[in-house]
Parts: C-alpha cells; structure tokens; sequence
C-alpha cells in the first residue's frame, strides 16, 4: 500500500507544478493529503504466531487424518495460504531459536534443548542466553523496535520475555521451558485478551507469540474431549494424544472467535506452524518422529491468514520453511531487517515456488559445544523437490528414540512420504547433486 501511495503522491505534485495558479496552494495541499495518505500506508495489521508443540504433520483433519478432529485449525487453514510441506528443526529449542533469530542452527547456535551435564547446572541458562542474543536479529525485540506491543505466551527456552525484547509475557522467571507461560491454553486464554485490551487501550498494534505446551506431555485432556477418543485409537496412549490435538484446536477456535466478536480478525495477520512433530501411536519408543531427521519429526504443515490481503490457497507442492517466518514478521510489522536472513515471505507465493531447497539439521538432545555445532550433529537433511537427502552425522543421538539412518539415505516423498524405501544406491547423481547442496550451506 505504501509504493502506491508514493506514486499517488508524486503523480499529485506534478499535476500541482503544472498548474501555474496552484503553485501558491501545493503548500497548504501537501500539509493537509501527504500526511492523510502517510497514515493510511502506516496502518499497520496486528500479528499473531500460533506455534503448536509436539504435533504430527498428518495429526489434523485438513492434512487428513481419519480420527482427530480439528475444525477450528481446519477454518484457519481454508482462509489461509496454506503450505502442507513446511520444514522445521526436530526438536523444540533448536525450532524456536530459528523462529527468534530466523536462522539454522548451525548459525544461532542453539542446537539442543541443554548443555551436557544437566538441565540445571550452574550457569547453563546464562550461557545459552548470550548465544541467543548475540544474533544479528532477536525478532520480538525488532518487531517491539518498529513500534508494536509484543506479547510472549508459552514455551520460549532459558529466557524471560524481556530478555529478547517482548513488551509483555507469561514467563517472567528464566526456567526452562517457559514457566507461567506454559499455562496458556490448557488454563484459558484470558491473558492474551488482556494484552490486546491493553494494545487498544494504547492505540498500538500488537505481536503475540503463543505457543502453548499443546498438545504436548502432559497427555491429560479434559474428560469431555477424551471420552470421544477413548477406545477408537491404536493405543491409549494415542487415544489421549489424539483428544489433546483437539483440546488445542479448541483454544485456536476460542482466540479466533474473539478476534472476529472484537472486529480484529481483518487486521490481524495469523501465521501458523509446529516446532516439531510427534508419533502418536508409538510415543517415546518411536524413532522416525521427534528428535529424528524423518517427516513425523520435521515437516509441518505452515500458513499465513490475512483476509482481504493473501489469497487462501492450499499448496501441497511448495516447501516452506521456518526461517520464513521471521521474514515475514519482520516485512509485516516493517521492524529492520540485518539482510542476512535466509528466509522468504510466505506471503510471497511465487518466490517461494523459485526456491526448490530447504535444509534441516538434526543434533543430540544436549548440547556439547555452544561454539562447535558439528560436535552435536547427528544428521543433515536437504529436501530439494521432492527428493530429499538425509546424511548420517558425527556423532550419535543421545536418545534411544531419536532415530537416524545408519548411512546416507535418499527418498522420493512423493511416491515414498514416510520414508519407507532408500533409494540412495540406485540414485548416485542425485546424491551427489544434494551433496553439494548440503556442504554449500553447511558452514559453522
């Protein structure tokens, strides 16, 4: 809207300078339309981040899945531009540093969820923190720089929410996971409508990161929810996760019925991924989902709502990719961007259509080097179409569920999408060409 307002602007001064009897008047005419059409290009729309946690690709009933149900998420994605084959990070710490910094791991630095030698030893969290902010962006500080109140809820990883430049948060206390944020959602959603209350209260936009601890561990969902699974699922233990996919399709159904009721949903930008995936029916004895390279552990479904603005389309062929979203946020809100950055904007079908490459890395549990990535790297993955490459690392995972390939393997996703058949030997071009890819990109 800007540019055009530019044009408008320039094309108005010419006419006015043509005019010999209106040179007297561009002075008042200029005091009174340029700064009428600056505020109109200045609108800003509000932002919301909705990052579910632990969550399957197929675990949604618009990716098909014939048990879970989720409306509310399903109505989000019909409305939106909607990218069924988004890459993310397979664990949670490495995933939302990449959201933070709009980086790879090997490039913030945060390539585990702890340092070896425990979840609280001395120092660690201080540690992990000046890594984080010594990035050449922190998004919600950029984002709260542009002029937005910034909202932190759920999980954000070993630091409070001043500390990376939220104006208003949940997790106060630097514990691990998130601490009070981590009650977003399973008790309610009234914080996050306090917040925007406060944002209208101020006259500002606002930025949320709302990532709550669902469908997450704890698997305890409401009894109401879980009677409609019990003894319909392969498992118990799946039966209770898939009634917690639901319960956090809930929440997204109570937030978006609340943006509409308060007249925000037109001006408010909704962008929507998981930080990692799950497998519901084998849950900690899996090996192919969470910490692992595989499509269960890193593909996510990824979308951008705003109405009036981005076209709804549901795109199974385009790969996204987490660093996109920082991009996005940051072109959205109009915070600076360093230019280093390697995401795109989602917002922007066609550029991501001319990117056929995305990268993923996957590491051990624990950290053993903040400053030597490779010492933690237990696979690289590089998906260029819809081949994709995944190459054994250094070192060995360091949970018994967190599979990898015993050597360099090379799947077709489209005819092969979990991953059944390496066609690695039959294939040696192709590995050759993503090779070279990988060691491009590849540069700690």
């Amino acid at each position: 809207m800007s540019g055009n307002n530019e044009d408008f602007q320039g094309r108005l001064r010419m006419q006015l300078c043509a005019a010999p009897m209106m040179k007297k008047l561009i002075p008042l005419l200029a005091a009174i339309v340029v700064p009428c059409l600056s505020a109109v290009g200045a609108e800003k729309p509000n932002v919301i981040l909705i990052i579910s946690d632990d969550q399957g690709f197929p675990d949604y009933s618009f990716m098909g899945h014939e048990r879970i149900k989720t409306p509310h998420i399903d109505k989000m994605a019909k409305e939106s531009l909607l990218y069924t084959r988004g890459y993310v990070m397979p664990v949670c710490s490495p995933s939302l540093a990449s959201l933070l910094t709009g980086k790879l791991p090997h490039e913030h630095g945060i390539t585990g969820n702890d340092l070896s030698g425990g979840r609280s030893k001395s120092g660690h969290r201080e540690l992990l923190k000046k890594q984080l902010l010594s990035n050449s962006v922190i998004m919600p500080k950029a984002v709260t720089d542009a002029g937005y109140l910034t909202f932190q809820t759920g999980k954000i990883w070993n630091v409070k929410y001043d500390d990376v430049g939220f104006t208003h948060g949940m997790t106060d206390t630097a514990g691990r996971h998130g601490d009070a944020g981590l009650k977003i959602g399973r008790s309610g959603m009234k914080p996050i409508y306090d917040f925007i209350e406060t944002a209208k209260a101020e006259d500002k936009p606002f930025f949320i990161w709302h990532a709550p601890f669902l469908p997450h561990t704890p698997h305890n969902p409401p009894k109401a929810i879980f009677a409609k699974y019990k003894g319909k699922g392969p498992t118990p233990a799946a039966e209770k996760y898939y009634a917690m996919c639901e319960w956090f399709d809930n929440t997204c159904g109570e937030l978006d019925e609340y943006l509409e009721k308060n007249g925000l949903k037109e001006n408010t930008v909704i962008l929507y991924l998981a930080d990692n995936g799950w497998d519901a029916e084998f849950a900690h004895k899996r090996d192919r989902a969470k910490l692992s390279p595989y499509e269960l552990g890193v593909r996510t479904p990824m979308f951008v709502r705003w109405p009036g603005k981005v076209e709804p389309a549901r795109d199974d062929e385009t790969l996204a990719h987490i660093t996109d979203f920082t991009s996005t946020i940051l072109d959205l809100t109009g915070a600076k961007n360093p230019g280093d950055l390697p995401g795109l904007n989602l917002t922007d079908r066609e550029a991501l259509k001319k990117r056929s490459t995305v990268f993923v890395e996957a590491y051990t549990h624990d950290m053993a080097d903040l400053a030597a990535p490779e010492k933690s790297l237990i696979s690289h993955v590089v998906v260029d179409g819809w081949w994709k490459l995944i190459v054994p690392g250094p070192v060995k995972p360091d949970r018994s569920f967190s599979g990898v390939p015993d050597k360099i393997a090379l799947f077709d996703l489209k005819a092969d999408p979990l991953e059944k058949t390496n066609l690695a030997e039959a294939n040696p071009d192709v590995v050759a060409r993503l090779q070279k890819l990988r060691q491009a990109e590849w540069n700690p």
